[in-house]
């Protein structure tokens, strides 16, 4: 290894590049508590399920490759503890509720026999109970595989399982990334198995009591999946700790949470190999580097863990792990009895993997080089930046705004709950009232009115049965005025939302003014991240002027609009057969601003900008971020407005190959009914 003056300098340019690849200690911050607040006002809205982000985008990392991960928590079930006294277990009366027992597997697995059943249980949950003898017990197997077969149905394709998880696809995904959706019970006790993380004998003092208390009083989750290595997983549940994981990892210092990134790195860099060798990539998962970082950080003193030994912290983690293969034993973190290469690591792929980590150890800074997942390699970007690159590390305080600004924003938009729950508004008023910074007042102030559009457009449904023009104003008018504070926080879905209002009420003008705002003004589209020339453009128009969130949002960033199925009167009626049974209607803003004026163009009879509309229609087309190689909804609207001007031919054309196109959610789909109307039309 090199002399102790260039370790620690190439530490040192390590950190810096890290800090701008996988975000300095202020965007991990952010991240975390855009994750924590998006959750909280997610579960503000629901009763009978809670949601928990899980994985690495909840604990800071954003990184090429990473899935979205989710667990939902069923309210109306309850896991109880072996010999737990239940006379003690608050709102137990209304619920589902299991107890622990033996499930002769591993530690850390058990099965789940049935106590009593709730009023509120779900078919997923009844239709998964099964006899064994006098006693019921609920499957792991056939809940899990209840849930998977919702989700085939529902995207009309075979979906795939991962361990515990449902794993949808990302043109199943509004984000556009694959996500694991995991179903799971909660127990709020501590399970005894692992006792022993509680009363470990701890030389450096971390994890510190404070935080062990408080993960113990947080409980446990169950997750259905079985032991791999048992006899029979018919019935077996595994114990998770994602919750009490989160918490340890969110309290790591940052140059901590560094070398938990370059594992992570260092695993995506060599999966392609261990692929090639052990015959499965994911043999060194994603959860066993966790419990690497977490043992290490149980060893070492605090002093450790500094910019200038970050290198020496990553060998540590590598030493660790080459340990445990050579042993064959790799110890869950919170039940250190459950060995997690059980079945996986043995005999002559063991060798194998232990020689391959061993030759990477002796690679010192080598390792940082080798593999393809990322270009260029960390390995590369270092030689760069002792070449004279150092733009590559040192970031002005514009660009630092400017990728706050994108987390936040983008992070909001991307997750905004489409509910109008009296709890939710309860929960985003006393958020709005108690905001401390920028973020929270502006996170809790554009889902608030994002929530308020929600009702509006419920309102707006309601207006049909309504008795009178009075009754039916009146109707009107409250709905106008709950969707008015949305159109004032972003141009879209906000500003395009309420000019389809007016469209709906025959005020043209006003919509045409509206949609005209939307067309002629430049913003950044938020769907995945943007290309780096309009992040730049947009460092330079905002960045370093003062601007708050809410304006930057309102000035420079829009999302698609959307509709759903149940506030079907605010959908444009030729968009009809676009609205799903479930779910909503996507549109990317541009396309759909230019498609309302064509609808109000023709309504008044202006044939001459009706088809100057149809032309824009057609340009956009083309678009990177809004045309049709991302949305086969825009084919559609192409079609759509063929066929009005009695263009079937081209119409026809249009929606053959939006049944072709590769893009998301193509199972929602209309265009071969509507090609098949063009057939009987003609």
């Amino acid at each position: 290894m090199s002399d102790q003056g260039e370790l620690y300098g190439d530490s040192w340019i390590l950190h810096y590049i890290l800090d701008r690849w996988m975000g300095n200690q202020e965007i991990v911050a952010i991240r975390r508590k855009l994750t924590l607040v998006t959750e909280q006002i997610y579960n503000a809205g629901e009763d009978d399920s809670n949601m928990i982000f899980t994985g690495s985008r909840t604990e800071g990392l954003f990184m090429k490759g990473s899935d979205d991960d989710y667990m939902f928590i069923d309210n109306n079930v309850l896991v109880i503890c072996r010999d737990q006294d239940t006379t003690t277990t608050p709102d137990i009366a209304n619920k589902t509720v299991f107890i622990m027992r033996d499930a002769h597997s591993r530690p850390g697995y058990v099965n789940l026999k049935l106590i009593k059943v709730g009023h509120r249980i779900c078919k997923h949950v009844s239709e998964s109970i099964v006899p064994v003898g006098d006693l019921n017990f609920i499957s792991s197997e056939m809940y899990r595989r209840s849930f998977t077969d919702e989700y085939s149905n529902l995207f009309q394709t075979t979906t795939d399982t991962s361990g515990p998880a449902t794993t949808l696809v990302n043109e199943q995904t509004r984000t556009g990334r694959n996500a694991d959706c995991v179903r799971a019970f909660k127990c709020n006790s501590w399970p005894t198995e692992a006792d022993e993380w509680v009363n470990r004998s701890r030389l450096h003092e971390w994890p510190g009591k404070c935080l062990i208390d408080e993960i113990v009083q947080g409980g446990c989750y169950l997750v259905p999946v079985g032991d791999k290595t048992s006899f029979d997983t018919f019935l077996q549940w595994r114990i998770s700790f994602v919750t009490a994981e989160r918490k340890l990892i969110h309290s790591i210092g940052h140059v901590q949470f560094q070398v938990y990134c370059l594992i992570k790195y260092l695993k995506k860099q060599i999966s392609t190999s261990l692929k090639q060798i052990y015959g499965d990539a994911d043999i060194v998962s994603s959860y066993v580097i966790k419990t690497v970082l977490l043992y290490a950080l149980e060893f070492t003193p605090l002093s450790f863990w500094q910019e200038k030994n970050l290198f020496l912290c990553l060998m540590l983690c590598l030493n660790i792990l080459i340990t445990w293969v050579n042993a064959a034993y790799c110890p869950n973190y919170f039940i250190n009895t459950n060995n997690m290469f059980l079945g996986k690591v043995h005999g002559e792929n063991q060798q194998k993997l232990l020689l391959f980590l061993e030759d990477l150890h002796n690679m010192t800074w080598g390792c940082l080089s080798i593999g393809t997942f990322f270009k260029p390699s960390i390995g590369e970007y270092i030689r760069r930046v002792k070449h004279g690159a150092w733009e590559i590390v040192l970031a002005t305080p514009a660009r630092l705004e400017r990728e706050s600004d994108l987390t936040i924003i983008q992070g909001t938009v991307v997750n905004t709950v489409q509910a109008t729950h009296p709890k939710l508004f309860k929960h985003l008023g006393n958020l709005l009232c108690k905001s401390e910074s920028d973020m929270y007042e502006y996170v809790a102030y554009y889902h608030m009115t994002s929530a308020l559009t929600c009702k509006g457009m419920e309102t707006f449904e309601k207006q049909l049965p309504s008795r009178g023009n009075k009754d039916k104003y009146n109707c009107l008018r409250k709905s106008k005025k709950t969707m008015t504070p949305f159109a004032s926080v972003c141009s879209s879905p906000g500003l395009l939302t309420l000019a389809t209002y007016h469209y709906q009420t025959g005020n043209y003008n006003k919509t045409l003014e509206m949609c005209g705002h939307v067309i002629k003004s430049w913003r950044l589209f938020l769907w995945n991240r943007p290309y780096e020339e309009d992040e730049d453009r947009y460092e330079h128009l905002y960045c370093g002027c003062g601007y708050n969130l809410l304006y930057k949002c309102q000035q420079a960033f829009v999302s698609s609009v959307k509709f759903s199925r149940t506030c079907r009167l605010m959908c444009p009626s030729q968009l009809h057969p676009e609205l799903p049974l479930t779910g909503d209607v996507t549109i990317p803003p541009r396309p759909y601003a230019i498609f309302l004026s064509f609808l109000c163009y023709h309504d008044l009879g202006d044939t001459r900008r009706r088809d100057a509309a149809l032309t824009q229609l057609q340009t956009v087309e083309n678009d990177r971020y809004q045309g049709v190689s991302k949305w086969w909804i825009v084919h559609n609207i192409l079609g759509i407005c063929y066929e009005m001007i009695g263009d079937k031919v081209r119409a026809f054309r249009e929606y053959t190959e939006s049944m072709g196109a590769k893009t998301a959610f193509q199972f929602h789909n209309p265009a071969k009914a509507r090609i098949q109307q063009l057939k009987q039309a003609h």
